[in-house]
């Protein structure tokens, strides 16, 4: 009991610590500015931007479905019933700090629709984001590459170059580590498993999960331009957002700016994407000579693009996932509802 009023407690303090963020920001920018420029913002534009990021949300549904497939082989796995899981637990993890907990979210209710493999759909739900973040690097370091071929790359931003290569080597690096010392990492589980039997059974399925190109021989390149046309698709929200608002900047910066954005995001000082992703998208873009009032307000409407996503498709899943057929044959429980109280727990 101790151990859960003290989890929330954390994350209650988070959420306060990012709605006081975004309102110091708001303070300081100038609230009269900010609605302003909301007021007259293309509303067609905003529309379209919204169903780009719809389409890349949709983009990890497949990709998330095809790892859940290669790693459950007693049962179908249906692109619905992925949706439905993906979406539902990005409504939840909408008012819960960080992308770690929207994760989490996901996770469980997978279990719940599959009945069961617990260590599956973490292991593929890690997969699915080191795909994004992958790709991400690459999409990124692209977007470098071109504004410094124009000059239009700002020196501060510089480094963060260092981090999508890092990115780019690390992960292939860890993989084929993991891949070369299974056998290692195994005998280590079991090793576990023989005071612990059950979580040494859970790892040993979830290290296996993880190396799902091993032993599933899938195409690695075909998972890597789903999550490219994803992020390419989210790439234009961020630019047909902009435009929205007459900010007119290169798309390279978006290109960088994305994955960027998906690295902040990974912070726990965020809430429903109101927080730091603010502060961070008012420094980067004042580089590029927009003003602090005009990218608050830009970065304030990826927000609420991706909140209508989550209200319209997370309560769209939720419906559903109450009326599968699919679930109800196997026997699994239905998604619940999500708590009258959740934004005071977190």
């Amino acid at each position: 009991m101790n151990i859960t009023l003290s989890q929330t407690a954390k994350r209650t303090l988070r959420a306060l610590i990012a709605l006081a963020l975004v309102a110091w920001l708001a303070h300081n920018v100038g609230v009269e500015a900010i609605m302003k420029k909301l007021a007259g913002a293309d509303v067609g534009l905003l529309l379209l931007a919204t169903l780009l990021l719809a389409l890349d949300g949709f983009a990890k549904v497949r990709n998330w479905q095809l790892l859940l497939a290669a790693n459950v082989d007693d049962q179908p796995v249906p692109f619905k019933r992925v949706a439905i899981a993906f979406f539902a637990g990005g409504l939840i993890g909408a008012i819960v700090p960080s992308s770690a907990s929207t994760d989490a979210c996901r996770v469980v209710l997978a279990t719940r629709a599959l009945g069961g493999h617990t260590p599956a759909c973490a292991a593929t739900i890690f997969t699915l984001n080191a795909l994004g973040w992958f790709t991400g690097s690459l999409i990124g370091l692209a977007g470098f590459g071109i504004l410094a071929a124009t000059g239009r790359l700002p020196v501060l931003l510089e480094p963060v170059a260092l981090v999508f290569v890092a990115t780019l080597a690390l992960l292939p690096l860890a993989y084929g580590l993991l891949a070369s010392r299974r056998t290692s990492v195994i005998r280590r589980v079991e090793r576990i498993a023989g005071r612990w039997p059950r979580v040494g059974t859970t790892l040993a399925k979830f290290v296996d999960a993880l190396l799902v190109f091993e032993h599933a021989h899938m195409r690695f390149p075909v998972f890597l331009l789903v999550a490219g046309l994803g992020l390419l698709a989210q790439t234009g929200m961020f630019a047909l957002t902009a435009a929205a608002l007459g900010i007119e900047l290169p798309f390279a910066v978006w290109m960088m700016l994305v994955p960027l954005t998906r690295i902040v995001a990974l912070i726990p000082v965020s809430i429903a994407d109101f927080g730091l992703i603010q502060a961070a998208h008012v420094s980067v873009l004042s580089l590029f000579g927009v003003p602090a009032w005009q990218s608050f307000t830009l970065s304030t409407l990826f927000a609420i693009e991706g909140l209508l996503i989550h209200s319209t498709l997370g309560t769209t899943a939720f419906l559903l996932g109450g009326r599968d057929p699919d679930r109800a044959s196997l026997g699994a429980p239905a998604i619940p509802p999500p708590p009258r109280n959740s934004a005071s727990t977190g």
